[in-house]
């Protein structure tokens, strides 16, 4: 087995965690968890980063009795929102210090290191290098780092993946504060698209639509490259408060009805309540499928506004035809019922559709960030000691022992 790597994303109301490896450009899941958090981030941005730490803290030593494993995770793979995101061309070169003149993992450091060094050109700060082709001498090209190859020089042309230290800070303070060694950060939609590019029908150019519980993220994918991303406010949560509100009745209750009819289009031979409340006199007061559907297509169609105006914010400049690009949503508020169905005919892209992870013990589309950092980290590697073991201690229990 490969090593595995675990992968933590924390988004406005849980951590998700997952921890895994990569096979033949496959991801393996060893373990998932997603833990219910609340007032601790807003907006993609970490408000109490040392309370946020100990609710970490807490996951990160595991023991699974039935499934007879432990894991003491000590390194994480880090997820952030692309709030601010700002990507730049990088293209550096240096020499290669081997007597032999052959490529080593010191010159891919080297290269590494002076573009960590160099200045952005925004007060941002550097999250990701993300190389996509090596030279060589005599015009060789490569897509991997070209160790052991023959050169006296080799150059690097890479994108820079940027956030404003007012997002990044809070992520980086709560892993210290928790104790933990980030070996990779990335951004979100970097992670995800890396995922969706092993997925022989996703598309190379497309927009890729992260709803979440208070937060969408748009992206632009080009080439199979993130090329940029917005965010706005709206995620699932701003149809369970509308719901509250209007059935008055719990955002508890609200949230199961909204999992459990979603848009409900089906006819039925009887009309039966989904749900009462009680007015001020006393009077109960009943509410139909009907009325859900209405809360809800209400609540849609400003999230369509939105992500119209957002995609044409990502394509200024671009020839209007890519508004017809093909736009693949994931995230948890893409499982809502009759989701895809409502919004399909009210935008202009040709294909819509909503992915599912294809791991196994893994399919919430909610973990398709994790997942896809753990292939990134693979596809990408950082150049640290790989001998050393990436999340600390990892066993299986056989026949209750140790």
């Amino acid at each position: 087995m490969e090593k595995p790597v675990a992968a933590i994303e924390i988004s406005t109301k849980q951590i998700k965690l997952v921890v895994g490896y990569v096979l033949e450009d496959q991801v393996f899941v060893l373990y998932t968890l997603c833990k219910p958090i609340s007032g601790l981030v807003n907006n993609g941005k970490i408000i109490d980063p040392e309370t946020l730490a100990k609710e970490i803290a807490n996951i990160v030593d595991i023991y699974d009795g039935q499934a007879k494993l432990k894991i003491k995770i000590e390194e994480v793979l880090l997820v952030l929102p692309p709030c601010g995101l700002a990507i730049f061309q990088s293209q550096n070169m240096t020499n290669v210090v081997s007597d032999e003149i052959k490529v080593s993992s010191i010159d891919i450091s080297n290269l590494y290191a002076i573009i960590k060094n160099g200045k952005l050109p925004v007060e941002n700060v550097l999250i990701d290098i993300v190389p996509f082709t090596f030279l060589l001498d005599n015009n060789r090209i490569f897509s991997q780092p070209p160790i052991g190859e023959t050169s006296r020089t080799v150059k690097v042309n890479a994108r820079v993946h940027t956030l404003p230290p007012t997002v990044s800070d809070g992520y980086f303070a709560t892993m210290r504060f928790a104790g933990l060694r980030m070996i990779h950060s990335m951004i979100a939609p970097f992670a995800s698209s890396t995922l969706l590019d092993s997925y022989q029908e996703t598309p190379s150019d497309y927009f890729l639509v992260d709803v979440g519980s208070n937060l969408t993220s748009v992206s632009l994918i080009g080439k199979k490259q993130l090329f940029s991303s917005r965010t706005f406010s709206f995620g699932g949560d701003n149809i369970t408060k509308r719901i509250a509100t209007e059935f008055a009745i719990s955002e508890n209750d609200a949230e199961h009805l909204k999992i459990l009819y979603g848009i409900e289009n089906r006819e039925f031979n009887f009309k039966a309540p989904i749900s009462t409340s009680e007015s001020e006199d006393g009077t109960i007061i009943k509410h139909y499928p009907d009325e859900l559907n209405v809360i809800i297509k209400s609540e849609l169609d400003e999230f369509i506004r939105t992500l119209k105006s957002t995609i044409e914010e990502l394509l200024e400049g671009y020839d209007s035809k890519y508004k017809k690009l093909p736009l693949i949503f994931i995230g948890g508020g893409s499982l809502l019922n009759g989701f895809v169905k409502y919004v399909e005919p009210k935008i202009d892209n040709d294909v819509v559709y909503s992915a599912i992870p294809k791991t196994l013990g893994a399919r919430n589309p909610g973990l398709f960030n994790c997942l896809g950092a753990i292939l990134v980290h693979d596809r990408y590697p950082v150049t640290v000691d790989d001998n050393q073991p990436k999340i600390g201690v990892v066993s299986r229990k056989v026949n209750n022992e140790e």
